[in-house]
Order: C-alpha cells, then structure tokens, then sequence
C-alpha cells in the first residue's frame, strides 16, 4: 500500500494537468501544438539528452534494442486486429496507437516513486527504443502517403530526436557527465516534461465527443493491445536474458510497466498530417491512460 501512496503521489498531480487541459482548451481553443513545440524541440530533447550521459552504458545498449523491437513486432499486431475488427480508424494511426507507448510522460512519475530519481536514466534508455522507432519508422510510413520516399525522409531527418540520440551516444562514449549543479534543474524538467505531455492530452480532448464512445471496440483494441504487447515483450527479455545477459532484476520489473503504459499523444499528431479524424484517437490516448492507472496500481504491488 505505501508503495501504491508513492505511485499516486507522484502520478496524480501530473494527470491533473489533463483536466486543467481539457478545460484551457474548451475556455480559449488553445492549440496543443502550441505546447507540443516546446516540448518536443526543447525540453525532452534536454531531458533525453541529460539522461543518456548519466546511464550505464550496458543498459543504454540493450533497453533501446528491446522496446525497438517490441514497438516493430506491435504492428503485426495492429494488422490483425484491424482484419478482424474493421473500423473507420486509419490503418496507420492503428498501428501508431498499438506501437508508441507513453513511457517518458506517463512513465517517469510511476519510475520516479517505485525506484528513485535515479531510476529516471533506465527509464530513458526504455524510452530511446519506442522514440526512435516512432520517429523513423513509424513516422516515415505516416509521411509516404502523402510525400515520395525522397521527400518522406528528409522529414525524418528534420526531426531533433535523432540528433540528440546520436549526440548522448558520442557524449557518453567521449565520457560526459551531468554536472551535479544541473541535477535539480533535470528534476524539475522532468515534472516539467510530464505535466506538459499530459496538458496535451487534455486540450486534444476538447475536440472529443463523449457521447459517441464506441466502447465495445475500443475495449477489443485496449484488451489485445496489453496483451500482446505483455506477450511479446516478455519473449524478446527473455531472449536478451540468454543472449545479453546485461539486464538487472530493476531492468526487468521496469519494462514489466510498459505495455501496461497507455498510447502516446503523438498518435493524434499523425491523425492532423493525416487529415484524419482527431476525435477518435484522442479518446483512444485517454482511454488507455484511464486503464493504465488501474493496469498499473494492481501491478505496482507486484513489481514495485
């Protein structure tokens, strides 16, 4: 139960900005492009960056490689259920919504209570392997249907994730270190980070109309999504036990959180380039954030 106090603790004030969004963006049409531009350019870029000079460089090789592969395998998935379960959502954004996990905004106030501030820099490592599939895989198949693969690609190249993925990896071989002064600056830019990932999810869901919830699909999609991705994750980590065995009891127990995360608010970035409906894919963001709280409070007794 304490352990539980600490999740909520940490988690609730962060998902209270998800209210404080929804009611900013009813009150004044505020954009959340206006928030996601910081965001994305700045602020995770820092945080990203920080923590990858600060993590053991075993996991900084490993993690990544794990959830890469978990977040490629979770399209197969998504083609499945959508043959099975056909809906007017775009394929694409289906396989973005069952592919991007929210584990740096969702995730880092759960890490930060069941395992320290310092837990933070192996969540990060988690994190590289689900953004730089979104950004180069996944962002690259969004941008094809609308752009030649010429095109398509030097989109991906523009995007700042990769930049600072390839700079932490020279920095950390070159020896570089978060200056202790700046830690406490890296702890508030992560409250910062999250707060701001959920006051997004809160502007999208003023476009949302809670009286066309098609509950029954969206409790298929929810229920397979978990599962398989529990499935597949739990195969590669054992797989990357045999063969690395580079991984600790912590590592296993954090990526035992992931597929209990909830869909990443990028999904309703792609519906726009997709001149798709946002609507659907902003309720799929909170539904699942809505089960993740309950996902993971039974399974932080277990895992915490």
């Amino acid at each position: 139960m304490e352990k539980l106090l600490k999740v909520y603790g940490e988690l609730l004030p962060v998902m209270a900005f998800v209210p404080a969004g929804w009611w900013i963006g009813k009150k004044w049409d505020v954009k959340s492009s206006y928030v996601s531009w910081p965001l994305i350019k700045v602020l995770l870029p820092l945080l990203v960056f920080g923590n990858m000079l600060d993590a053991d460089p075993s996991k900084l090789a490993t993690l990544p490689v794990v959830t890469f592969l978990l977040a490629l395998l979770m399209n197969y998935v998504a083609k499945f259920f959508h043959k099975k379960v056909p809906s007017e959502i775009n394929p694409l954004l289906l396989r973005s919504a069952f592919s991007f996990f929210n584990i740096a905004f969702f995730g880092i106030p759960i890490v930060t209570a069941l395992f320290g501030k310092e837990g933070v820099s192996v969540l990060i490592c988690i994190y590289l392997g689900s953004a730089l599939y979104g950004d180069t895989i996944g962002f690259y198949q969004v941008a094809r249907t609308k752009q030649s693969a010429r095109e398509a690609l030097k989109e991906v190249f523009k995007i700042p994730f990769l930049y600072v993925f390839i700079a932490g990896i020279i920095g950390k071989i070159a020896g570089l270190e978060t200056p202790e002064s700046l830690k406490p600056v890296a702890d508030v830019v992560s409250f910062v980070v999250s707060a701001m990932g959920m006051l997004i999810v809160g502007l999208q869901l003023g476009k949302v109309n809670f009286k066309h919830i098609q509950v029954k699909y969206f409790s298929k999609l929810l229920a397979v999504r978990t599962i398989a991705a529990a499935v597949i994750l739990t195969v590669i980590t054992l797989l990357a036990s045999v063969i690395l065995q580079d991984l600790d009891d912590q590592d296993y127990r954090m990526l035992a959180f992931v597929p209990l995360f909830p869909v990443a608010a990028n999904v309703t970035v792609f519906a726009a380039f997709l001149d798709a409906d946002e609507e659907p894919s902003a309720l799929l963001v909170f539904l699942s954030m809505l089960l993740s709280v309950v996902l993971v409070s039974i399974a932080t007794p277990l895992l915490g």
